[in-house]
């Protein structure tokens, strides 16, 4: 965008430049000067420059100026209230609960072998004695799974 604000601002003061140095001369009726007249003194040459200096002048503020109006700058107002911007909840989702369900224990009547041991008894007279027990087989329940 800066490229084409140089291009309008340059060809604004050559426009204007050109403007102000067409202008009919002096002594001539009115009409163009074609062919250079020799002076001894220069002294009117004082005089162009200053019309050249006034159209690039006058070409910058128009070519500021036609650039503003194609590209206008944006305006920034400051609010004396308060902005609130609120920004969207932020969304959780929860996911199930993992419920693990173990089957329900099963029980069977096993015959299991019970190794043989000594066993505490009684007597008629209240004296304990140990007494040998053999490995043998009982019943019993044992859970399966």
């Amino acid at each position: 965008m800066n490229k084409i604000k140089y291009i309008v601002t340059v060809l604004s003061v050559c426009l204007c430049a050109s403007v102000c140095m067409a202008r009919p001369h002096h002594g001539h009726g009115g009409r163009f000067h074609h062919a250079p007249r020799h002076h001894h003194h220069h002294h009117h040459s004082h005089r162009h420059a200053g019309w050249v200096a006034a159209g690039i002048v006058g070409g910058a503020i128009l070519g500021n100026a036609i650039v503003n109006t194609i590209n206008p700058r944006p305006v920034v107002v400051a609010s004396s209230t308060p902005v609130v911007v609120s920004q969207p909840a932020p969304v959780v989702v929860q996911s199930a609960p993992v419920v693990v369900t173990t089957p329900a224990p099963v029980y069977q009547t096993q015959n299991v072998w019970v190794d043989g041991r000594y066993v505490d008894q009684v007597q008629a007279n209240g004296t304990v004695i140990r007494v040998w027990q053999p490995g043998h087989y009982e019943q019993r329940t044992v859970q399966v799974q």
